[in-house]
């Protein structure tokens, strides 16, 4: 697990919930240490969220106008975001499929950033452990019903990240889709 602390981070940049279930799977066998898992999922998480928050605030129109869907979905978003902030910003990591439009949308609203950061925070707290939770409870499941199976610890990682990567592709594609209303 020599870059496992670095590709949970660098997996938190965009998405992460494969990365952060395969931490704490990987923890419960003690090949990772699951506070550090939770650091690099709350870093790289928070790098993200504030990088798509700063470029919503601080974007042109001009930078919206360039891509059609960014416009359609911003219009959109900004009106949903405005209504709760506070909310959204704490709920929203667990709205798979939102986590660059709804940073990005909020950076739109009034809310200050030193709100949005905290409340922002507060969330990805409680991400980070429900996600690295659900990676360590999943591991101890299967040592309960099937023992201490080190022989086949790689083959259920491989497969937990290829479901995570199975969401991501649908994501992408559901994007794709959504591009292509928005030009209709």
């Amino acid at each position: 697990m020599e870059y496992g602390y670095l590709a949970i981070f660098a997996g938190c940049l965009l998405e992460g919930e494969a990365l952060v279930v395969l931490g704490g799977f990987f923890a419960y066998h003690h090949t990772m240490h699951l506070p550090i898992v939770a650091l690099a999922a709350f870093a790289g998480t928070m790098i993200s969220d504030i990088g798509w928050f700063m470029l919503g605030r601080y974007s042109s129109d001009k930078f919206l106008h360039r891509w059609a869907i960014l416009r359609y979905i911003s219009r959109h978003s900004v009106n949903i975001a405005g209504k709760r902030p506070r909310l959204l910003s704490f709920f929203f990591r667990f709205m798979y499929g939102f986590r660059i439009l709804i940073p990005f949308s909020l950076g739109k609203t009034s809310m200050t950033t030193n709100t949005y950061l905290a409340y922002n925070a507060l969330g990805i707290l409680l991400w980070v452990a429900v996600y690295a939770g659900i990676g360590y409870s999943f591991a101890s499941t299967i040592e309960v019903f099937f023992g201490r199976m080190k022989h086949i610890e790689l083959v259920i990682g491989l497969v937990i990240l290829g479901i995570g990567a199975a969401f991501i592709a649908g994501h992408h594609l559901a994007e794709k889709a959504l591009a292509r209303v928005a030009k209709d």
